[in-house]
C-alpha cells in the first residue's frame, strides 16, 4: 500500500469510520521500520497478571507503508514538513482521534522493550509466588502453622476444629515500590534518522530493567535478609540451613539432608524437602566443580558411585552461574518444587509484570520545549519478600 503523503493527509480529512484503519496502517509501518514483525497482545495469567506478548505476524504487503526514515513518518503524522515542532505532539489535521508521532513511537518502543527484555538472571526460579497487589498499602502473607493428624471419630466424639488460630500464624509483609527513569530523543536524532541510537537506548533500558528486578530478588538471598517471622537472618544455625563446607558430593548430600530435616512450623512433622527439583546456584569460579558433579558416574579411582549424577538435569539446566554473586566460594541449594513451602513472593502493582514506557505528560515543559526533544518515562512498580527459609540452604566457605 504505497500511498503518498498527500493521499494519506486527504484520507485523514475524510477519515470518519476509517480512523482505526489509518491508525493501524501507521503503527504497523512504524513498527516495521524498527524491525517489529508481530502484533502485540495483552495476555492474562491465572494469577491475574497482565503482560504484553508477541501476537500474530503482520500480513505481508497490506496495512503498512514502506517508510524509509523516521522523518517520513513524523512529517506524515504531523504535517510539520520542516520538523520545527518535534516533541509538541502536533497532528496533521484537526482529527485528534489519530495519534501523534510521539505517541506512536511510544507504542513501538514499548514493543521493542518487551522483545529486548530477555536477560535472564533466573530470579523466577526461586520465586514461588507472583501476585498483583492493587495498591501501595502493606501486603501481608500468613503461613498457616501445623495442623495435627486428623483424628478418628466415634459415636460419642464430635468433629473438632483443628485450625491453628490466625494470631499464631507466621506472617511476613512487604510493600510495592516504584522504580523509574527518563529517556529522551532529540530533534537532531530525528533529522539524522538515527534509528540505531533509539534501538540501542531501548536495549540498554531493557537490560537495566532485567538487572534491577534480579538484584532486588537475589539481594534477599545474598544479603541474608531478615526473616520477618522470627527476626533472624534467612540462613541461620537456628534455621538449620547453613553450612561451611566447600562444594562437593558430600557437602551437597549434607545440604540436601538439611532440607529434608526441615519440619512444619510448630511441630516435628517432616516436610520432606530436598526431593527436587533442586536448584544449585554458584559463582563462576565453582562451575568447573559443579558440572562434573552432575555428570561423572564415579567420584574417585575406587569407583565410588556419584549420588548426584544428573540431579541437576541432563544438561545442567538446574545449575545457575549467578553473575550477582560476589563471594567466589559460597554456594546455595534450593528446593524449587514449591509443593510444601514457598521461597519468595514478588508482587507487581496491578499485575503489570513488565516495565512500561510512556510519554511525558506535558510536551511543552522544561527540556521538551527548551531543547527540542521528546521525553519518555519508564516506570515499573513491584516489591518482594521471603516467604519461608525452609527450602533454601547456604554454605559459607571460608
Amino acid at each position: 500500500m504505497n500511498l503518498t503523503s498527500e493521499q494519506i493527509l486527504e484520507r485523514e480529512r475524510w477519515a470518519g469510520d476509517n480512523v482505526q484503519q489509518i491508525m493501524l496502517e501507521r503503527q504497523t509501518s512504524l513498527d516495521r521500520l524498527f524491525g517489529i514483525e508481530h502484533h502485540a497482545k495483552v495476555e492474562r495469567t491465572k494469577g491475574g497478571l497482565s503482560r504484553v506478548v508477541q501476537g500474530e505476524r503482520y500480513p505481508d504487503g497490506t496495512l503498512y507503508r514502506h517508510f524509509s526514515s523516521l522523518q517520513q513518518v513524523y512529517v506524515e503524522c504531523s504535517g510539520d514538513a520542516n520538523i520545527n515542532y518535534f516533541g509538541k505532539r502536533v497532528r496533521a489535521t484537526q482529527n485528534f482521534a489519530l495519534p501523534s508521532f510521539e505517541e506512536m513511537l511510544a507504542n513501538t518502543l514499548n514493543r521493542r522493550l518487551m522483545s529486548d527484555y530477555r536477560v535472564d538472571y533466573r530470579w523466577r526460579d526461586i520465586v514461588t509466588a507472583i501476585t498483583g497487589p492493587r495498591d501501595f498499602r502493606q501486603t501481608t502473607r500468613a503461613r498457616i502453622k501445623y495442623v495435627p493428624d486428623i483424628p478418628s471419630l466415634t459415636e460419642d466424639r464430635p468433629y473438632a476444629d483443628l485450625q491453628t488460630p490466625a494470631s499464631d500464624d507466621e506472617v511476613v509483609t512487604y510493600t510495592i515500590n516504584t522504580t523509574g527513569c527518563y529517556i529522551s530523543f532529540s530533534r537532531r536524532l530525528l533529522i539524522n534518522n538515527d534509528i540505531g541510537a533509539v534501538e540501542r537506548a531501548v536495549a540498554q533500558l531493557s537490560r537495566a530493567a532485567s538487572r534491577t528486578i534480579a538484584k532486588r530478588v537475589w539481594a534477599l538471598i545474598t544479603s541474608n535478609a531478615t526473616y520477618g517471622v522470627d527476626g533472624l537472618p534467612i540462613f541461620h544455625a537456628n534455621h538449620g540451613n547453613i553450612g561451611t563446607a566447600a562444594l562437593s558430593a558430600a557437602s551437597l548430600t549434607a545440604a540436601r539432608n538439611s532440607l529434608f530435616a526441615q519440619v512444619e512450623p510448630g511441630s516435628t512433622e517432616p516436610l520432606a524437602l530436598g526431593g527436587g527439583p533442586l536448584f544449585l546456584v554458584i559463582p563462576v569460579g565453582l562451575e568447573s566443580t559443579a558440572l562434573p558433579l552432575n555428570h561423572v558416574h564415579f567420584l574417585d579411582q575406587n569407583f565410588t558411585l556419584n549420588p548426584w549424577i544428573h540431579r541437576f538435569g541432563d544438561h545442567n539446566e538446574n545449575i545457575f552461574v549467578n553473575p550477582l554473586l560476589v563471594d567466589p566460594n559460597d554456594w546455595y541449594l534450593f528446593d524449587i518444587s514449591g509443593n510444601n513451602v514457598g521461597l519468595i513472593e514478588v508482587g507487581f502493582l496491578m499485575g503489570k509484570d513488565q516495565p512500561e514506557l510512556m510519554i511525558a505528560d506535558n510536551p511543552l515543559a522544561d527540556e521538551a520545549f527548551a531543547q527540542d526533544r521528546v521525553i519518555y518515562k519508564l516506570r515499573w512498580e513491584f516489591g518482594c519478600v521471603v516467604l519461608d527459609y525452609r527450602g533454601a540452604y547456604k554454605s559459607v566457605v571460608a
